[in-house]
């Protein structure tokens, strides 16, 4: 049986007591109905990932022994700054998610001129929190030792004035160019990817003004949840943890 992975801010060392939040107690206790001496495995992005096990149950607190480290802290060799930009439904939340999974390390929600999403200044909070939880979730399930940060909704010029220097990559269908083979010394990409009905003629010149390469994706023309999977899988694969 696989032992379940929990995030958890506090830190983490061994032979240590550690008592877990409400919330995660009854994750761990009422939907996957562990029981003392049940084993669990705890990590943040500062102390790494260690073994333990619940010694107390309580109505709102579960206690865990930690026993001992099982991985160290790392960080990916690849730094990938996403800039997606904002869509409807289920759509960000399924980006944010496997875009998780795919290990990008900074995630920011792009307000654009074709996007129809607006977000009231009242909901902003609810739904940056709701993100963040999401972008846990998935580095739970997918092993990852660390989690991504998702970052309040931004311009595309207050994105990129935020972000470093590195590899700056443009997703548009057309587009005439291709990821380079290389990428010299970098280990940072600035990744752009539009909304549902794409980036304005207006957004891609920004772009090209920038030196960000307008770089297309084959004769098919992927949903805005759709490119990030795809264009994070080849970023992992050339430069990455993918090869």
């Amino acid at each position: 049986m696989r032992i379940p992975r929990v995030y958890t801010n506090a830190q983490l060392e061994a032979d240590s007591l550690l008592s877990l939040s409400a919330e995660v107690s009854h994750y761990l206790c009422h939907v996957l109905r562990l029981v003392v001496a049940g084993a669990v495995h705890l990590f943040n992005g500062r102390d790494g990932e260690f073994a333990g096990e619940i010694i107390q149950i309580r109505k709102h607190e579960v206690s865990v022994r930690l026993l001992r480290q099982i991985r160290s802290p790392g960080k990916s060799a690849l730094v990938i700054n996403l800039g997606l930009g904002l869509s409807r439904g289920d759509r960000m939340d399924f980006a944010i998610q496997k875009s998780t999974e795919l290990g990008v390390t900074r995630l920011t929600p792009l307000y654009t001129e074709h996007g129809e999403v607006r977000l009231h200044p009242a909901r902003l909070e609810n739904k940056l929190r709701h993100w963040r939880k999401i972008a846990i979730s998935a580095s739970e399930q997918s092993g990852r030792i660390d989690i991504p940060e998702v970052c309040m909704p931004a311009s595309m010029a207050d994105w990129r004035e935020n972000n470093g220097a590195g590899l700056n990559l443009l997703l548009e269908p057309g587009g005439q160019e291709q990821f380079p083979e290389r990428i010299g010394k970098s280990a940072s990409i600035n990744l752009l990817i539009g909304p549902e009905a794409g980036f304005s003629e207006a957004e891609i010149n920004w772009g090209r003004q920038r030196n960000f390469a307008i770089v297309g994706m084959g004769a098919r023309i992927l949903r805005t949840e759709t490119a990030p999977i795809a264009a994070l899988s080849i970023l992992q694969y050339l430069y990455g943890d993918m090869r």
